[in-house]
């Protein structure tokens, strides 16, 4: 090879060099561009990444500001459940079991297997009293512990328990035809009273401990006379009696010194050993009934069963009707919170003001939804074998 030749494919490598070697620069450079571009444009959403999971200290952490939750709960059934708020927290009473959930996130804070064959729950404040309804056994606990575990000498007919966490138990009798006795938290008997007069049907205590009113049924030429018998529990002696008006009574419940009386066809109050009608006896077929945290009872009406023509009515405890409102559809339950009771449907659930009537919420939903209870802004589902709440997204 001649040396103009050698030099001729020495200078055509050295170009190919160049031009491998500028190609190089120019990509690297593209990439840069193209890198520093995609940055400049996720500026915003890195930048947002990283303060969504930086804690005030300043760490990074992937589970900051994830939110977690058990909703929608499992339960071990799906009839015979009772859904309650007690001290803003839920509580679930199965066939089988008691628990009490945290009411953001459904975590379990109690929960026990209560073996009674007809369980029912009454409370108040932070207490639960749990009674096997014709039978001895029965039990008081707060949301997070128990308080005692305990039997009765006799049937049990109902009960009821104050914020302090007295306890009254009716039963029958071996005396009479039935009696009550009044349990502290330590279990102390600080009133028995023997009834011959009839049997009670429902009991209340008041939120001091201090007054208990039973509802005893007699009968006289086959007509059932319901009356009103109030006790002063440190004297254990009788303080009034007070004759009902006709037909069932589905609940009586103590707000102050002034004891509801709500009928399955009447509802009123007993103040000072006299009944005064909210509504008249036969004038109204009692739907469902709650009660605010203030102690004025909402009940829910109509003119027959299963009307779709019913009331809202917020009725005070001196017996005045505060507030009526009008409600279209067939009422499965309700539950108050505040200022807004929520209406159960079969296919949605009402937020009503109860100052002026105003819909807060329309929820829907299906007949699947059997119950309902409402703290603060949040509404609780029971359906079928869960517990739902209304502000998350589970479909």
């Amino acid at each position: 090879m001649s040396s103009n030749q050698r030099e001729i494919q020495r200078k055509d490598r050295r170009a190919e060099k160049e031009r491998k070697t500028k190609k190089i620069i120019w990509v690297t450079i593209a990439v840069v561009i193209v890198i520093l571009a995609v940055m400049r444009i996720f500026e915003f959403n890195v930048n947002s990444v990283k303060e969504r999971f930086t804690d005030e200290e300043g760490n990074f952490s992937i589970s900051e500001g994830v939110e977690s939750t058990n909703f929608p709960y499992s339960i071990d059934a799906s009839e015979n459940v009772v859904l309650r708020s007690i001290n803003n927290k839920i509580c679930v009473l199965t066939p089988t079991t008691y628990t009490v959930l945290d009411s953001k996130n459904a975590t379990v804070d109690y929960t026990f297997d209560h073996g009674f064959s007809n369980p029912v729950l009454v409370s108040s404040g932070i207490y639960s009293l749990i009674y096997d309804q014709g039978q001895n056994h029965y039990r008081l606990d707060t949301t997070s512990d128990a308080v005692y575990s305990e039997a009765s000498e006799n049937k049990i007919l109902c009960a009821d328990v104050s914020k302090g966490g007295t306890a009254v138990i009716a039963t029958t009798s071996s005396k009479k035809l039935c009696e009550f006795n009044v349990y502290n938290k330590s279990l102390k008997n600080t009133c028995n009273i023997q009834l011959s007069e009839g049997y009670i049907i429902d009991i209340a205590i008041s939120a001091d401990g201090r007054k208990v009113a039973a509802a005893v049924v007699s009968s006289d030429n086959a007509n059932l006379i319901t009356k009103i018998f109030m006790y002063d529990v440190s004297k254990q002696a009788l303080a009034s009696q007070t004759d009902l008006p006709g037909g069932n009574v589905a609940d009586i419940r103590f707000s102050g010194s002034a004891l509801y009386v709500v009928g399955d066809t009447y509802a009123g109050v007993v103040r000072g050993g006299e009944y005064k009608p909210s509504y008249e006896q036969g004038d109204i077929v009692t739907e469902y009934y709650d009660y605010t945290a203030s102690g004025e009872l909402v009940l829910a009406f109509g003119g027959y069963t299963n009307s779709t023509e019913n009331k809202i009515a917020l009725i005070r405890p001196n017996g005045k009707v505060k507030r009526e409102l009008d409600f279209n559809g067939v009422i499965k339950d309700i539950s108050a919170s505040g200022n807004v009771v929520s209406i159960l449907t079969g296919n949605s659930v009402t937020g009503l003001a109860m100052s002026n009537g105003e819909v807060r919420e329309e929820l829907a939903t299906d007949d699947s939804t059997k119950s309902i209870c409402r703290i603060g802004s949040v509404v609780y589902m029971q359906r079928q074998s869960t517990i739902d709440r209304s502000d998350l997204k589970n479909d």
